[in-house]
């Protein structure tokens, strides 16, 4: 666009000295006024706690992935989840897959996340429940894997009817219900082709008297189930009054088949939600740890 420029006429007064009087104490307002603006910037970016900010543009974010990036990254340190044995790489996944199930419109409560890194030993405090908000791990214990998904470690998994074997993947929790395992919470698969039978397989959260820390002792490991993530009898009850409803829930393990293969891990696509969510203008607060 052409600068448009012009000329003002002026009368003989305004041309005398008067004029020139009028333009000094014009500048020297106009420095006044400078040195008060730069006074106070100083003052507000020496108060202010300390954050995170994604700037838009007129177009939007310039490049979405990065501000989601260091959005996870400054999560993952403000939780302080490397303490806790999460690994960024399995936190990073279960961010991913939360924001594309939120773009999915699939999580009714927002906020909650469970992981389980099925990478660790059985006898680990492998299964997380994150409360994103709050920046918090609300519960870190042992969770049993399938039958024949491997002894100690878990190996193998599956999505077929009666293997006895657990899943891989993203789930959203339902509703409660009390059956032969006591209060239980039902799991709905939402990776196709992974987990999408877990309902039909009746793979659901509940309390198991094998999950204790004294099994453990007795028998050098925790109890295997039937393909259910089954938690300590008893403490799973607050576990599940915390996650039931609609919360995200991700099974992980090194399968580079589902790494490859999992719609919800596409980065892209959990960015554009970040950005639908947040933009123009983000200020993500890191809560001092």
């Amino acid at each position: 666009m052409k600068a448009i420029t012009g000329i003002i006429p002026i009368d003989n007064a305004l041309a005398s000295g008067e004029h020139r009087d009028m333009r000094r104490r014009g500048k020297t307002s106009s420095s006044v006024a400078l040195i008060l603006a730069l006074s106070m910037v100083f003052i507000l970016s020496s108060c202010s706690p300390p954050i995170t900010t994604c700037q838009a543009t007129e177009s939007g974010f310039e490049e979405p992935t990065v501000g989601f990036e260091q959005y996870i990254q400054d999560l993952y340190e403000a939780i302080g989840l490397k303490k806790k044995g999460l690994d960024f790489a399995i936190f990073r996944y279960a961010l991913i897959g939360y924001y594309n199930l939120k773009r999915q419109d699939t999580i009714a409560k927002t906020g909650i996340i469970t992981i389980i890194d099925f990478r660790k030993s059985c006898n680990e405090n492998r299964f997380y429940v994150i409360d994103l908000a709050r920046q918090k791990v609300l519960y870190q214990t042992l969770v049993a894997h399938g039958r024949h998904s491997g002894d100690i470690y878990t190996r193998y998994f599956s999505n077929k009817p009666g293997s006895l074997k657990s899943s891989l993947g993203f789930f959203v929790t339902g509703d409660t219900y009390n059956g032969e395992y006591g209060y239980s919470l039902y799991l709905y698969g939402m990776d196709q082709g992974f987990n999408d039978k877990a309902k039909a397989r009746g793979i659901v959260i509940h309390g198991a008297p094998y999950v204790t820390r004294s099994f453990v002792k007795a028998y050098g490991k925790i109890g295997r189930s039937q393909g259910c993530p089954a938690l300590p009898a008893g403490l799973h009850i607050n576990i599940i009054n915390t996650i039931m409803g609609g919360t995200c829930l991700f099974q992980f393990y090194d399968d580079k088949m589902y790494l490859q293969k999992s719609v919800l891990l596409s980065v892209e696509e959990a960015a554009a939600q970040f950005k639908a969510e947040y933009s123009p203008f983000i200020q993500i607060k890191i809560s001092d740890r």
